[in-house]
């Protein structure tokens, strides 16, 4: 499989972990053992997808509005969201699918893990020290992490194309920071917030090259088993006191962090992907980054600026025109006209 189509499958959900290592057509489609059909159910799958995009843009919501550190935070999705998809899972191949026979497999598939749990911490760390919407832009830049790792480290190919789109996605995150660089200066949470969510979108690269090797996973399986070691990792670092002094609606927004973010919303989109063209899918990966904004600014009143805005557009579309192959606008093939008879 090409890297770029295994690189999109991961652009377009950058709060969950799909490792699958197939692109969102053919490939995934023959894991749940149908042939992709863009026509049929499309309304459906659209409804499906747009409805996974937006609920995966307020996890930060949840996070916040939970009240608990970010270690109970994390360990609770993990434990709530393994209950999801061991429970999907095993309604979908049987309990027994849960196991990984291969041994060979379990480094990566733990150190996949270890990558991912940590992202999520990093994550909901600079959700707090920053602003949801300023951490969601710069979490925004992961897809890059993973197209230079993957042509520095596996010799995989980068264009000047791919190079030109990545140097406008930096000119975003530039954009995303200058209005805030005041602040960074007066309060050190803004800048250590800022390079925890830079943190988190390293930490999602590295999940998405390891688990590159464990492709013939089932990615429901491995979804499950990642959050099981996350409540490994994290079960002594609960804070019990905090736990004890929070209300019934804090455990409302640990469920759903778990549940929904991590369950519900893993089954909308593995199961709208393989009736959708990669077109919908990548219109559809905008809705997560405007919930998330949305959210920000109608509950916590925090809005971005025009110049924070162009920086997240430069972002998104620099990761959208890296993902389908479009050229550079700088760097335009030359046509060479024909002849012309005489």
């Amino acid at each position: 499989m090409a890297f770029r189509e295994w690189l999109f499958l991961n652009l377009v959900a950058p709060e969950l972990m799909w490792e699958s290592g197939n692109a969102p057509g053919q490939d995934l489609a023959e894991l749940n053992g149908t042939t992709m059909d863009v026509r049929p159910g499309l309304t459906r799958a659209t409804i499906m997808l747009s409805a996974g995009m937006a609920l995966s843009g307020t996890a930060g919501l949840f996070s916040i509005q939970s009240g608990q550190p970010t270690f109970n935070v994390v360990f609770f999705r993990c434990l709530f969201g393994a209950i999801a998809l061991v429970g999907w899972a095993s309604l979908r191949k049987g309990w027994k699918s849960l196991f990984i026979t291969q041994r060979s497999l379990w480094p990566l598939v733990l150190v996949s893990g270890i990558c991912l749990v940590l992202n999520w911490l990093a994550l909901f760390q600079a959700f707090k020290m920053t602003s949801i919407g300023f951490a969601t832009i710069i979490y925004h830049l992961q897809p890059f992490w993973i197209v230079l790792a993957g042509a520095l480290l596996l010799k995989e190919g980068l264009s000047r194309h791919k190079l030109g789109w990545i140097c406008i996605a930096f000119l975003g995150l530039v954009l995303t920071i200058v209005p805030k660089l005041g602040m960074m200066r007066a309060d050190h949470d803004w800048l250590i917030g800022v390079g925890l969510a830079l943190a988190a979108s390293l930490f999602y690269a590295a999940t998405t090259l390891t688990t590159r090797a464990v492709k013939s996973v089932d990615p429901g399986v491995l979804s499950a088993i990642h959050c099981l070691i996350g409540v490994v990792v994290f079960a002594p670092f609960v804070n019990l006191p905090a736990l004890q002094g929070g209300d019934n609606v804090m455990w409302v927004w640990l469920v759903g962090l778990g549940v929904i973010h991590t369950g519900v919303v893993y089954v909308l989109l593995y199961s709208s992907y393989p009736k959708l063209p990669i077109a919908v899918i990548a219109a559809g990966s905008f809705l997560n980054p405007v919930v998330a904004l949305l959210s920000d600014f109608f509950v916590f009143g925090r809005s971005i600026t025009a110049m924070q805005g162009a920086g997240l557009v430069l972002i998104l579309l620099a990761g959208l025109a890296v993902n389908l192959g479009w050229p550079f606008f700088f760097i335009s093939a030359r046509k060479i006209a024909p002849p012309q008879e005489s």
